[in-house]
């Protein structure tokens, strides 16, 4: 059996954008053994895409990929753990490879592919950061011959995710605003998303903020603001699988350029995303019938594109 390592330490987003070159490594290869080395974090998520993964390893962290702190001695045991599995083939999807084809490279894989800053060779192609996150994994598999025959996203719902949303009380019909992003400089203003949630409310539909724990304050502040009634989800640090769930039954959502407006893409529910430091060309929804893309919008920007998303 052929047994084939992918990196891609990163976050739900850009994990979420990685699925259809997934997608296609197990098509092509049916019968390996597929491990994927990611951020421990992201082990909740990939147990919904145990169809594409057999196996997740939680990365050590590496100096110089800032994602996770570490220490020599969590790498160097990360390492001869993952160079006793012996496989056959490893994929660097991580990134442009300064660091993380090092970190490849030492998984002692038979063969290994990635992207680096030079030309093109038989096993790595020159980074192309103008490409769409997600046509960029895919055009790393180039390297093995795979075509991938679709570009769609995945998120698995689970009937548990459904239930939690039983006991939440939720109107039946509201719109997702989720104002978080993982920086300040990847959030819209919170007086413009304070504004924009009463429009919403005034003419009569619903609005849900979500968000992580950490966004949790950010939701309360602007719901403090605000002159019309809005629930507030993010204060329940709702797991991944009934955020999704959330979004799934919403209008719409609302966000920054962030890991939702990825999930809402996977679930092909409606979605305004806006972005304030990060270029739409790479990270916007592929779907644009269904996802609008803003790039420092005003109020009455996004009110227009929500009336006509509706």
């Amino acid at each position: 059996m052929q047994k084939i390592v992918i990196l891609r330490a990163l976050k739900l987003g850009d994990m979420i954008c990685s699925i259809p070159a997934l997608r296609a490594v197990r098509l092509r290869y049916p019968n390996a053994e597929i491990s994927l080395v990611s951020l421990p974090s992201m082990e909740n998520l990939f147990l919904r895409f145990t169809h594409l993964i057999d196996e997740f390893i939680p990365f050590s962290g590496f100096p110089g990929m800032p994602e996770l702190a570490t220490s020599p001695e969590k790498v160097v045991a990360f390492l001869a753990q993952i160079q006793q599995r012996k496989f056959d083939l490893a994929i660097q999807l991580h990134g442009s490879g300064e660091v993380s084809n090092i970190v490849t490279q030492l998984f002692g894989a038979k063969r290994t592919i990635g992207y680096h800053l030079a030309k093109d060779t038989d096993d790595y192609l020159q980074y192309r950061g103008e490409l769409h996150e997600l046509e960029r994994c895919l055009s790393l598999l180039k390297l093995l011959g795979i075509e991938s025959p679709s570009r769609d996203l995945e998120f698995p719902l689970l009937d548990e995710d459904h239930k939690v949303l039983q006991n939440l009380n939720l109107p039946s019909s509201y719109i997702c605003i989720h104002p978080g992003a993982s920086t300040e400089s990847k959030r819209w203003d919170r007086d413009l998303f304070c504004r924009l949630a009463d429009e919403i409310a005034l003419k009569g539909t619903s609005v849900v903020f979500t968000g992580s724990e950490v966004e949790g304050p950010l939701v309360k502040d602007i719901i403090s603001k605000m002159k019309s009634h809005a629930f507030d989800v993010a204060s329940l640090n709702l797991p991944i699988g009934p955020l999704s769930a959330l979004i799934h039954h919403s209008e719409a959502l609302i966000c920054n350029d962030t890991g939702v407006s990825h999930i809402s893409a996977a679930l092909k529910k409606r979605s305004v995303v806006i972005f304030t430091e990060t270029n739409p060309d790479r990270w916007a929804p592929l779907n644009k019938s269904l996802h609008r893309a803003l790039v420092r919008p005003d109020l009455e920007d996004v009110l227009e594109v929500i009336g006509e998303v509706l």
